[in-house]
């Protein structure tokens, strides 16, 4: 496995180097290894543009630190939507930005396709195929891989047939183990076939903790995390061991596989579960590093 990392989350930070400054010094506290860094968070594509002052900003704090670094397109990203040509531009900008601070693999969301009037699934679905043929051929230009992420909306099925259609070996699969949980128990698959069926596409984890409550089973429910955290319902990024996210089996499976990728946390609040970080981290290790270490020796 190449290490363990964290995410900085977009909103948290909200364009502020100083911000960014303060989470950096915080987690290499902690001792991660990687850091996940969001374009959306810190202004440096406008439009669909690289913006090379900051750029260079950040490149230069980026490069006070010992990490490696990986790139989260931003989640609105979506190249199913060929009404508007920006998605795919922005896309492509978050893969120069990885290359020039030298990240290793750039996360995008699986496309969502749309009711429109004007192109059916299909054809939305062949534009996505096309335009990550495209990015995968910049990856390459740049030493990154792209990681397809799968999203509570999504199959495990769905997202192989992404990278399979592409067919280029610089597109493999983020599995985010707590929207794979979300939707397993929504739709009653078997949560770890699915993931022994992801592993061998897998470049990227991300891990974090949720009780696997479907969004779509209370749609009265305000989107307020504070009431969401007392239903057990989405999404909550919530600390390793808060939720009912079966990490000991995942483990197994992931040593089984002798995964070699990355795995990184996802906490988004970090005001509320900053004590708490440390906790995950030392699970992270056991779960993911001591695991691996067994099967190998």
């Amino acid at each position: 496995m190449k290490g363990l990392g964290v995410n900085v989350d977009t909103h948290r930070i909200s364009g502020s180097l100083s911000k960014l400054e303060g989470e950096l010094n915080f987690f290499q506290e902690i001792g991660f290894e990687y850091v996940e860094i969001p374009p959306a968070g810190l202004d440096v594509i406008m439009k669909g543009k690289l913006i090379p002052l900051r750029v260079q900003k950040v490149k230069e704090l980026l490069s006070k630190y010992n990490f490696k670094y990986t790139v989260h397109a931003p989640d609105v990203v979506n190249l199913r939507r060929l009404t508007n040509p920006l998605h795919k531009k922005i896309l492509m900008a978050s893969i120069r930005f990885a290359g020039i601070i030298g990240a290793e693999v750039v996360v995008y969301h699986c496309g969502k396709s749309t009711d429109v009037i004007d192109y059916s699934e299909k054809q939305q679905r062949k534009a996505e195929i096309k335009a990550l043929k495209e990015a995968a051929t910049l990856a390459a230009e740049n030493d990154i891989t792209i990681g397809v992420e799968n999203l509570p909306e999504h199959t495990v099925d769905e997202v192989i047939e992404v990278i399979d259609a592409v067919d280029h070996p610089n597109l493999k699969m983020t599995l985010d183990v707590a929207h794979l949980y979300i939707a397993a128990n929504y739709r009653g698959w078997d949560y770890l076939e699915a993931i022994k069926k992801a592993m061998p596409y897998v470049v990227e984890l991300h891990v974090s903790d949720t009780f696997g409550e479907a969004r779509e089973l209370f749609k009265d429910l305000p989107d307020f995390e504070g009431f969401r955290l007392m239903y057990g319902v989405g999404d909550l990024h919530l600390p390793i061991g808060y939720g009912e996210i079966p990490f000991s089996k995942i483990s197994k499976i992931i040593a089984e596989d002798n995964f070699s990728g990355i795995v990184i946390l996802e906490i988004n609040n970090l005001a509320k579960y900053a004590e708490e970080y440390k906790d995950s981290y030392e699970k992270m290790k056991r779960y993911f590093l001591k695991v691996n270490s067994r099967k190998v020796s």
